[in-house]
């Protein structure tokens, strides 16, 4: 049976991306993993934040996105099938080295259900 093993990354959708990761940074201490123009991977011991331009007109339901680390994302997903999850977005192979797949809680919540993809 495949199982949770952790809570990988928490994404958040904001409106002043700068100033946001640099209170990340430069208050709180988070080192930047990965960066671009719209969205700053940060991270501080195992946890990581993904800090993502979004936040007042991003929909409510996008404005944090949870990500979960299974041990087996094709065995997880099939468990969630058999078990009439409604699945947000199927398996899939990301290109920053996670496969991934999604389901949506009853309050909107997104979880993101990911395991690193194998070199």
């Amino acid at each position: 049976m495949a199982t949770i093993t952790g809570l990988n990354s928490a994404s958040i959708f904001v409106r002043d991306y700068e100033a946001t990761v640099a209170f990340y940074t430069e208050q709180l201490g988070f080192a930047v993993e990965e960066q671009s123009e719209r969205a700053t991977m940060l991270c501080a011991g195992d946890f990581r934040l993904l800090v993502h331009v979004g936040g007042a007109e991003a929909p409510p339901d996008l404005r944090m996105h949870l990500h979960l680390t299974v041990d087996d994302v094709d065995g997880f997903y099939r468990q969630l099938v058999d078990r009439e999850v409604e699945i947000s977005h199927e398996p899939e192979d990301r290109p920053w080295g996670l496969r991934t797949f999604q389901v949506t809680d009853p309050n909107g919540y997104d979880w993101e259900l990911t395991q690193p993809i194998a070199s």
